[in-house]
């Protein structure tokens, strides 16, 4: 069977979406990588670095030159969401909220009677959704 390595993500500026993952998210910063990308059948060069948020590996990269910017509309089919649990989303909405540089896109909902979060949008316009269960 087969198990999960990482999930990839594209992104305009490594060092702006860095700081994102590892100041907002709170994740784990790996080495930056530098080097060609040869695997995409049209080598170009990229920077990469891993994330870490418990088991839950995050691989950023830059390409150069960089291709085409997709529309993350999230009911848009294939773009994709990032979530991460939070011991008290209250008190994440409101830090992410004096920030003052982080674009949040909803308020605090209630999801079902299991979940309560917000979404915000990373660097690149992903959506970011922050999420404490109410179990």
């Amino acid at each position: 069977m087969a198990r999960l390595s990482h999930v990839g993500l594209t992104v305009r500026n490594l060092e702006r979406s860095l700081e994102f993952y590892r100041d907002v998210a709170g994740m784990n910063v790996g080495a930056i990588v530098e080097g060609e990308n040869r695997q995409s059948g049209n080598p170009v060069r990229m920077r990469m670095i891993h994330l870490a948020s418990g088991s839950f590996l995050l691989q950023l990269i830059e390409y150069n030159p960089p291709g085409k910017t997709l529309e993350l509309q999230q009911n848009n089919i294939g773009c994709t969401h990032i979530s991460f649990y939070v011991p008290d989303v209250d008190a994440k909405y409101a830090e992410i909220k004096a920030r003052g540089d982080v674009k949040i896109t909803t308020p605090i909902n209630q999801m079902g009677k299991q979940l309560r979060g917000f979404y915000t949008e990373d660097p690149d316009g992903l959506p970011v959704e922050f999420v404490q269960s109410m179990k």
